[in-house]
């Protein structure tokens, strides 16, 4: 296993308009969202944490943790109901070191935040 952290934001928090609300919910009852507790959190994570092994069924990303700006732990995947946001992309090891700017970190590290509490936020939390 290898234990990388980086910063990347997603993006910025979209403020949807009520008939795109009402789109985006009619194409999620055809389509599940695959990340129904976190999707609407990927936005808003600064860092993330990531477990790699090659052997891993999901791209080789076998767990994630993202962070805040504050640093709350807002997002961990893979689990029962959420398969995960760098579980779903195409790459590497290489791809996060040279793309993304992650470095190595040591598994006490990644076991340390994993093991700190998931706080509950939501899009109103934040300006």
């Amino acid at each position: 296993m290898k234990y990388l952290k980086f910063n990347y934001n997603i993006g910025t928090i979209s403020h949807d308009s009520f008939i795109s609300k009402i789109l985006w919910s009619l194409l999620r009852f055809v389509f599940p969202d695959p990340n129904p507790d976190f999707s609407h959190l990927y936005c808003l994570v600064e860092t993330w944490y990531i477990e790699i092994d090659e052997e891993c069924k999901y791209n080789g990303v076998c767990r994630e943790i993202g962070t805040d700006i504050n640093g709350r732990i807002i997002v961990k995947d893979p689990d029962d109901r959420n398969y995960g946001y760098w579980t779903d992309v195409n790459g590497g090891i290489n791809d996060y070191i040279d793309k993304m700017n992650a470095k190595y970190i040591t598994q006490e590290e990644f076991e340390s935040v994993w093991n700190e509490k998931l706080v509950k936020v939501g899009r109103k939390d934040y300006p």
